[in-house]
């Protein structure tokens, strides 16, 4: 049995983890789980932690969306013939507005996950019988670092967010307003520290798939670099250095779902096959081009009507030095032609680096998460196995010359860089001056992690986002004419998505973002 599999456990029952109660008569059917008959063992504790974790495919599903496309990373294929994905596009093109459905989406699965841990740390701080202090700490950790990561991901996106951290058993405390975003840092830079002290690192790989100390180092120090507090960041990076992660030697490698959790996995979120339990993933469905068949892409004929998201863009392509060992793993083509109905049919994967004639339609696509044949597609499972990736070894390398450069050690950032660069077969850089270092850094860090939900969240971080992305606007209205004149305005609101229209509706506590 894979050690990965305990996220595919109970999550199914425990739905009823929050609750609300008003003088209203309670009976619990003593044949079924519910508040009142779990949390009674320690197996209880481990299950509920289970759950804590679905959260995050949820928002894995659906986070390219706001964090790739709303970059110069990647664009979308314009459908004409649907227009079914306008929100995804509002998304794209700085359009998007508080009833779209993917903010809400986000939002709301951040909050089940905060909802799922808060009980989990109330329960266990009233426990009547003996756990074994090890379990406690695990459980406690677990927790708390999720709740931490659930936390770090609203802040960044929403900005200031109700502050909810205990289990809410009644409509008084269902309803919070805003906290403040310097207290929403302190809770999560808090529960960070706490599991940091409460978890292990990784004992072998591959990994368990669980949070680790690891994993809550890595992030506490991005949590630290996004609040420009560079010197806090250095020890913890350097503390993950003694892990026991490293490079594979084959990019390539590291998305190969037979090989999930790898040595140089931090931390990655888990799907699986074959079970028909809803915890496939899709990505790589969105990612190839819209098609009528994709038998020569996926190796099933299926109706590929869900695709043409997040597609590489030539400003991202040009990022890509000659000899890059990532390019190709990274980015491919779907070589086809338009059937009588103008319908692109694929004929073949190529490499981006092919030189097809001209009557070839050639699409771009994410390679990455591209590992066929795949399974014929059911109603409810797209059959994918890919993993999403959070945290990667060369990720903390990258974050920790950041930190040493922004410190001014910048000749002691550059071998934690150059490792980077070594794997992909480029020569080290030499500079030494701070801004070329950044420069060379930030460089990095977009194709090394590209299609993997930090391009944009860099350029807010980075205090780039505006002017990087009117530039990039300016271009991509120049070449595509279906982008309306207010696309890309770009102001210092557009930073931070929208509070969802539903959860204003439902808490009048609640303050909306300026400019929406």
């Amino acid at each position: 049995m894979k050690t990965y599999s305990f996220l595919y456990l109970v999550a199914g029952c425990l739905l009823f983890l929050t609750s609300c109660k008003e003088n209203f008569l309670e009976l619990y059917p003593e044949g079924q789980i519910n508040e009142q008959n779990f949390y009674k063992t320690t197996l209880d504790f481990q299950q509920a932690v289970n759950g804590a974790y679905v959260p995050l495919r949820d928002i894995a599903n659906i986070a390219f969306y706001m964090d790739e496309m709303r970059s110069d990373n990647t664009h979308y294929e314009y459908n004409a013939k649907d227009r079914g994905g306008l929100g995804y596009e509002q998304l794209a093109d700085f359009l998007d507005d508080a009833q779209n459905g993917v903010i809400a989406t986000r939002y709301q699965a951040a909050y089940n996950g905060i909802s799922r841990t808060n009980v989990i740390l109330d329960r266990l701080a009233g426990i009547t019988f003996v756990m074994a202090d090890a379990d406690k700490k695990q459980i406690s950790g677990e927790a708390k670092a999720l709740r931490a990561h659930y936390y770090f991901d609203l802040v960044r996106h929403y900005g200031a967010v109700p502050l909810h951290l205990h289990e809410v058993k009644d409509s008084r405390n269902a309803y919070l307003a805003r906290s403040g975003v310097d207290s929403v840092y302190t809770q999560i830079i808090q529960d960070f520290t706490d599991a940091l002290a409460l978890l292990s690192a990784p004992a072998k790989f591959p990994a368990s798939g669980r949070v680790t100390k690891g994993m809550v180092a890595t992030e506490l120090a991005l949590v630290y670099i996004t609040r420009k507090d560079y010197a806090k960041a250095i020890p913890l990076l350097q503390s993950v250095t003694t892990m026991g992660y490293t490079l594979l030697d084959n990019y390539r490698d590291v998305f190969d779902p037979t090989k999930k959790n790898n040595a140089e996995s931090i931390f990655e979120v888990q799907y699986r096959t074959g079970a028909n339990d809803g915890q496939s993933s899709a990505f790589i469905y969105r990612f190839l081009p819209v098609s009528p068949s994709s038998q020569n892409m996926l190796g099933v004929n299926y109706n590929n009507s869900i695709g043409g998201w997040n597609i590489p863009t030539d400003d991202l392509l040009s990022q890509y030095e000659p000899g890059d060992k990532r390019l190709e793993p990274s980015i491919g083509v779907v070589a086809g032609h338009y059937n009588s109905n103008t319908d692109f049919l694929p004929d073949s994967i190529v490499s981006i680096n092919a030189k097809l004639p001209a009557s070839v339609i050639a699409r771009r696509f994410i390679r990455k998460y591209y590992h066929p044949p795949y399974t014929l597609p059911t109603r409810t499972e797209y059959n994918a196995p890919e993993n999403w990736p959070v945290f990667r070894y060369p990720h903390a390398l990258l974050l920790l010359a950041e930190a040493l450069n922004e410190t001014g050690a910048s000749a002691q950032a550059l071998p934690y860089l150059n490792q980077v660069r070594k794997r992909a077969g480029l020569k080290d850089v030499t500079v030494t001056a701070q801004a070329d270092v950044r420069a060379a850094i930030d460089k990095e860090r977009r194709v090394e992690l590209a299609f993997e939900n930090y391009r944009w969240l860099d350029l807010v971080r980075q205090d780039k986002a505006i002017a990087v992305m009117t530039a990039f606007g300016k271009v991509q209205k120049e070449k595509y004419g279906y982008l309306l004149p207010t696309s890309y305005t770009v102001t210092n609101n557009r930073l931070v998505y929208a509070i969802p229209f539903r959860e204003m509706q439902l808490n009048t506590k609640l303050v909306q973002n300026t400019g929406y």
